[in-house]
């Protein structure tokens, strides 16, 4: 049978049909794909947005934490500091500085009076200083007697931590004689900061009955 030219037309008609039809189908499948991508796409970075502001705010939770912590540390070392400051100074700083006051202080001769003087700047409070420095008058008076520390026994307040009764003996000489005698004395020292240093702000004679309890 001879297929008429009006068949062919309705054959290729209805082949056209089935492949515009295919390709159709075909991009509606691979829009759907493409669509189907972009959402997961989507959904991967609405998560990692989430998850990465959890991670910010779990990191600023861990920062307050840490400042919160930090002043925490700094006020106890500040109380830390202010008690060690009100419990007063150290035993053996405190002994130094009693025993250096009294060699520096007391303790002299006309060679090394001067010298012994600028040192003792440095163990008591300028306004001692110029109590017990308060004339040249005194420092003529003092070059004629010689006097040497023998021995210095401190003992410190445990209780105030800026006090102490120090026993020391020495030996004084009037040059001009010769003649020399040795003595004993107590004192009460008191102390204080100043310039960053521990120094004598007082200095108290004690009867020897009193100061020998």
């Amino acid at each position: 049978m001879q297929l008429t030219t009006k068949s062919v037309l309705i054959l290729l008609s209805f082949l056209l049909a089935i492949s515009l039809a295919g390709n159709i189908y075909s991009f509606t499948l691979a829009d759907s794909k493409e669509q189907e991508a972009v959402a997961q796409t989507k959904n991967q970075v609405t998560q990692y947005e989430s998850e990465l502001v959890e991670k910010e705010n779990l990191i600023a939770s861990l920062q307050e934490e840490l400042n919160a912590k930090e002043v925490s540390n700094s006020a106890e070392t500040e109380e830390v500091e202010q008690t060690d400051s009100e419990a007063g100074a150290e035993p053996d700083e405190l002994i130094n500085t009693a025993q250096r006051f009294i060699e520096y202080a007391f303790e002299s001769d006309p060679e090394s009076y001067a010298t012994r003087k600028k040192l003792a700047l440095n163990y008591m409070t300028d306004s001692l200083y110029e109590t017990l420095y308060a004339s040249d008058g005194v420092d003529g008076e003092q070059q004629k007697i010689a006097v040497e520390i023998k021995e210095i026994t401190v003992f410190a307040d445990g209780q105030s931590g800026n006090e102490a009764i120090v026993h020391y003996t020495y030996s004084e000489e009037i040059l001009a004689s010769g003649y020399e005698e040795e003595k004993e004395m107590y004192a009460k020292l008191v102390f204080a900061v100043e310039g960053n240093l521990l120094k004598v702000t007082d200095i108290q004679p004690l009867d020897n009955e009193y100061g020998g309890i």
